[in-house]
């Protein structure tokens, strides 16, 4: 009880002072876990291991972003999604609904591998400069992709599906196609969604002007120093290069998708070829590296401390004994509806646990209660994945949420006050659609 109480408090600290932005989130995510390990009783050594077993699980994700964001920035600054995004404009115009509904269908396509930072990696900078160009605010597009990416996340090689799999030792893909009419709602829901964000949008003024010229944030474009600026970049353009990056990307891509080499190890690959290829010399290569240093920098440190933070709650115990508490005050008369109940907190829930605690600490408890209450354990499951799926996006300490951020170049308390509201509508709409479908019983 007194373990989950601490766990309770430690990540409530922790997402009021993310929202609050009064500080930096590496300090935020070493210290306070420090100190909730300390007052539970547990000593330097032991909080050592801890801290030890939590940023193991975060290295591999941080060498990641470090060489993932330098090379689609590098990729951006060559001009590489340049065509796109003229093409795009072209075909749009003022049309901010078609640019929305765009990006909902390429993060479907995207995401056919199931990856949520690929996903990332392709549809965030390929579609950030015309967000940019038409005055449309980055965090709509990443709630976009949010929004597909939780759909598309049911697939068996998503994770979820098969960690439900593993809880209930049932065959995977037969989980699956049993949520394949779900996913098919669902896409025309992601759609739907994705015009009324385009909607949303253009009645706040994105879209281009009489001129033919993208709106603007304000006129201070003429500016010296931001012509000086600009002329920086421009100079960083490599049209006759364009055929040989976007063979590079698609190779990169396709080491990503269909081998098994460590997601970082496919960027290195990539962005060692291309900053051969693009810039020549060591002075021009280091240059092209620190125009994102900061954000390749900073996104991993945040994930090498959340790592602290996640080897506290589970090394302390604190993970099992919130899970716990959660099921115990569930009150008896409505023990037969657990499955509703817990479907209807799956998203937040799950972004206080995150995935792994979520589906193997949680799920396996509230099964066990359950059939107490005569409810099947797949009815549990099937509701309790359906509604946590689309908080993919908005859990504060996974890898993906700062990945998104990095690329978008929001803050996560931007994140979390838009996008969480609206994906977890969305994720009530799926679960009152998974009930008339009956994936599980009410």
């Amino acid at each position: 009880m007194f373990l989950g109480i601490l766990g309770l408090l430690m990540i409530v600290i922790i997402v009021w002072a993310l929202i609050q932005s009064k500080t930096n989130p590496v300090p935020i995510f070493v210290i306070v876990p420090i100190i909730m390990a300390v007052i539970a009783g547990f000593g330097p050594t032991e909080i050592y291991g801890f801290i030890k077993a939590g940023v193991t699980k975060t290295w591999s994700t941080a060498v990641l972003f470090i060489f993932s964001i330098i090379y689609f920035s590098l990729m951006g600054d060559v001009g590489l999604f340049d065509p796109l995004v003229n093409w795009l404009v072209k075909k749009a115009g003022s049309n901010i609904v078609m640019v929305t509904v765009a990006t909902s269908l390429i993060a479907v396509v995207a995401h056919l591998d199931g990856a949520l930072a690929s996903t990332l990696l392709i549809t965030i900078p390929a579609m950030l400069p015309l967000y940019k160009k038409l005055h449309m605010r980055p965090v709509v597009l990443v709630c976009i992709i949010g929004a597909a990416m939780s759909i598309m996340n049911l697939v068996p090689w998503g994770g979820p599906v098969a960690r439900v799999g593993v809880v209930l030792n049932a065959d995977v893909n037969e989980l699956w196609k049993s949520l394949i009419p779900l996913q098919g709602i669902g896409l025309i829901i992601l759609v739907a969604f994705a015009a009324y964000m385009g909607m949303v949008e253009k009645r706040r003024g994105a879209g281009l002007v009489p001129t033919g010229k993208a709106a603007e944030l304000d006129a201070s474009m003429d500016s010296v120093e931001e012509a000086a600026n600009q002329a920086e970049l421009d100079a960083m353009k490599r049209p006759k290069l364009l055929w040989f990056n976007a063979l590079l990307t698609i190779g990169v891509i396709g080491l990503l998708c269909f081998t098994k080499i460590p997601l970082y190890g496919a960027f290195m690959f990539g962005l060692a070829l291309a900053l051969i290829v693009n810039f020549p010399g060591a002075k021009a290569q280091a240059k092209a590296i620190k125009m994102h240093a900061d954000t390749a920098v900073t996104m991993p440190m945040i994930l090498l401390a959340s790592g602290v933070f996640l080897g506290v709650l589970s090394g302390t115990g604190m993970m099992k004994a919130m899970a716990e508490m959660l099921i115990n005050i569930v009150p008896q008369a409505l023990g037969g509806h657990l499955q509703v109940i817990f479907g209807i907190l799956g998203l937040p829930i799950g972004m206080l646990l995150g995935t792994d605690s979520y589906f193997f600490g949680l799920l396996p408890l509230a099964i066990g209660v359950g059939k107490q209450f005569g409810v099947h354990p797949q009815d549990m499951s099937m509701a309790m994945l359906i509604a946590k799926n689309y908080g993919v996006l908005v859990t504060p300490h996974a890898a993906t949420t700062f990945l998104a951020c990095g690329l978008a170049g929001i803050e996560i308390k931007e994140l979390l006050r838009f996008c969480a509201p609206r994906l977890y509508v969305l994720s009530l709409i799926s679960l009152v659609c998974g009930a008339a479908l009956g994936l599980f019983a009410l």
